[in-house]
């Protein structure tokens, strides 16, 4: 069974109506994991990923992006079918201070937070607003009182991949060796850029946070920390909320009008999105040539880049577009209880308009995993499970 409808959202809104910042609080962080084992991107729950932000030295101007850039552990296409996996098995590995039972009298229980997702799927929906050139497809299922949000792969995306050129390929990879050139396992070492470029493995974050009236719970990977000292997280996890996380980013340095009217209406927005949502303040910009070669690194402080995209896109805008559309997806779901339905919601960029169609029971589109639904289904509960599918 199935059914349509347009959510009726107002995305593009009125640009010249002045609104306020919506209540937003504070992101903090509750915990953490790594991704490790090149290809294979084993998750582990532990900080054996956390890297420091350590600057090259004078002397090691221009760093050369293209170095061992053949040899690089590219993430394999299959990443995109890991879904939620990592951050549910996150959230199984802490149910106990993540979940409450619904009653007294059963073994059912649901997570604190009304919704779950990646960081990503939530700058996505901020920046929907300013969108014009890419649609996005969200799947939601909500399950024991919690919305589980993941972006699906769209027929475009799909074709926008197997048309990447090499260069596109190139460049991104020049991303990843920059971070090589400033990150380093240990604040009292130099980074080794003489291995192979990992692009798989991460370190990631779990927050939580209140949008509007709503808790949510999302996973985020972070480039790095600034610290003088070795932080030992999984000896004293509470150090967690006193790290200071930075972004390490690269871009060309000289860039005519057009790249400049599309980075302050494209990655200004975006960047900061990404960082605010995280509660980073600092972005550390790698300035490149066309041949690859970072002259220079640049301190970007996140609150002023609001202001260089002045004119082009307004933090409120995007804060509100997030909460309204959480809303929608609470109000229209609120009967809906059954770990296989899912809700798919498609924004079309020329239009400007969400539409969004409901699959009934188990379907091509249920993402959440076995293990997952039992863990919050015991088995004394398997029979509802089994009446839904």
């Amino acid at each position: 069974m199935f059914s349509k409808g347009n959510a009726g959202l107002n995305v593009r809104g009125n640009r010249n109506e002045i609104i306020p910042f919506p209540p937003f609080k504070k992101p903090q962080p509750i915990g953490y994991f790594s991704i490790v084992g090149g290809v294979l991107r084993e998750y582990e729950p532990n900080a054996q990923q956390l890297r420091y932000y350590r600057p090259p030295s004078a002397q090691k101007f221009p760093l050369d992006l293209n170095e061992g850039l053949s040899l690089a552990i590219k993430k394999p296409e299959t990443v995109q079918e890991e879904g939620l996996d990592h951050l549910l098995k996150f959230i199984f590995d802490n149910r106990d201070r993540l979940t409450r039972s619904l009653s007294a009298c059963e073994d059912k229980k649901r997570l604190v937070a009304e919704f779950v997702c990646w960081r990503g799927l939530l700058r996505l929906l901020m920046c929907t607003p300013y969108e014009y050139r890419s649609d996005w497809s969200i799947v939601v299922t909500r399950f024991n009182g919690t919305f589980y949000l993941w972006k699906r792969d769209t027929d475009s995306d799909k074709f926008q991949r197997s048309q990447e050129t090499e260069q596109q390929r190139t460049f991104a990879s020049w991303g990843f060796k920059f971070e090589q050139y400033c990150l380093t396992e240990s604040p009292f070492l130099e980074p080794n850029t003489s291995a192979p470029v990992d692009e798989c493995s991460e370190f990631s974050c779990v927050f939580t946070t209140k949008i509007g009236s709503l808790d949510v719970l999302y996973g985020a990977e972070m480039d790095g920390i600034e610290s003088e000292q070795p932080i030992l997280l999984d000896d004293n996890p509470t150090f967690l909320e006193k790290l200071k996380f930075v972004e390490v980013k690269v871009r060309q340095r000289n860039l005519n009008r057009n790249q400049i009217q599309s980075y302050k209406r494209h990655k200004t927005r975006n960047w900061w999105c990404q960082s605010f949502l995280v509660g980073i303040q600092d972005i550390y910009l790698g300035l490149r040539n066309e041949q690859g070669q970072v002259e220079r690194i640049e301190h970007v402080e996140v609150r002023s880049l609001p202001k260089q995209g002045i004119n082009q896109w307004t933090p409120n805008v995007c804060a509100t577009f997030l909460i309204e559309f959480l809303n929608y997806i609470k109000s229209l779901m609120s009967e809906v209880n059954c770990p296989y339905t899912v809700y798919d919601f498609y924004f079309n960029s020329k239009r400007g308009t969400v539409t969004y169609e409901c699959l009934r029971g188990k379907n091509e589109y249920s993402f959440l995993p076995d293990y997952y639904i039992e863990l919050m289904n015991p088995k004394n509960n398997s029979k509802n499970v089994n009446e839904i599918k």
